[in-house]
């Protein structure tokens, strides 16, 4: 079966849309104070609160279009997901079906995993579809690897 994909050069414009929009979102504040947070262990003793300035995107436009760059990142993800190889054949196609199958498992099993034992966990939908992304990416790469 013939998949219609992206050309080749979707990987380097999915690449450069990714890391724009990860780099907008990891300089936002919201982000930046959650990392202060994290790296002080939650101490709720400091008194004072980190004041952080918004920088880039955040400063000219507002903490609004931090969003459309979560999308961004996700898109990105996706075009260089749905692009071709150098080299495609039947064996990379296959590749892409077994590594779609096995990420559809692992990330169901852990959604459920989660739900299960974890009921007041608060995650956005952008954390799953990151994850699902990532996760047949990584898994894609190490079966090509074996290739």
């Amino acid at each position: 079966m013939k998949i219609k994909m992206l050309p080749n050069w979707g990987k380097k414009m999915g690449l450069l849309l990714f890391f724009i929009g990860l780099v907008v979102v990891f300089t936002a504040v919201s982000n930046r104070e959650s990392f202060c947070e994290g790296y002080n262990s939650y101490d709720t003793s400091i008194s004072e609160k980190q004041n952080l300035e918004p920088i880039l995107i955040e400063k000219w436009f507002g903490e609004s279009t931090i969003h459309i760059f979560e999308v961004l990142t996700i898109l990105g993800l996706l075009v260089y997901m749905l692009s071709k190889e150098k080299i495609e054949d039947d064996y990379i196609n296959t590749l892409r079906l077994e590594s779609y199958q096995l990420t559809s498992i692992i990330i169901l099993v852990f959604a459920l995993g989660l739900y299960a034992f974890s009921e007041n966990l608060k995650l956005s939908l952008d954390a799953f579809a990151t994850l699902f992304l990532m996760s047949y990416l990584i898994i894609f790469a190490l079966k090509k690897r074996v290739y």
